[in-house]
């Protein structure tokens, strides 16, 4: 019996089996992505509630909470390529 195949704007054939590990694969990056981002707000939320005390334990003044609390959440900083390979 011949195998199923999809046919794509290209004209490139692909196997429906690899577009659904494909579909899978990105679904999961998605999540773990959305996972990853809600942890930075969690985590920079948490930064602002920290007292003058427990701030100088980690080493930061309030301004430098502030700064890295107002911070956009995908904002993870580093080189985002790195991420990505």
């Amino acid at each position: 019996m011949p195998t199923q195949v999809a046919t794509v704007a290209a004209g490139a054939r692909i196997k429906p089996a690899r577009v659904g590990r494909r579909a899978r694969d990105l679904g999961a990056r998605c999540v773990q992505v959305a996972l990853r981002w809600y942890d930075v707000a969690r985590q920079r939320r948490a930064l602002l509630r920290l007292d003058q005390r427990m701030l100088k334990d980690i080493g930061i003044s309030r301004a430098d909470a502030v700064h890295e609390a107002s911070r956009p959440f995908w904002d993870e900083g580093g080189d985002p390529w790195r991420r990505w390979h």
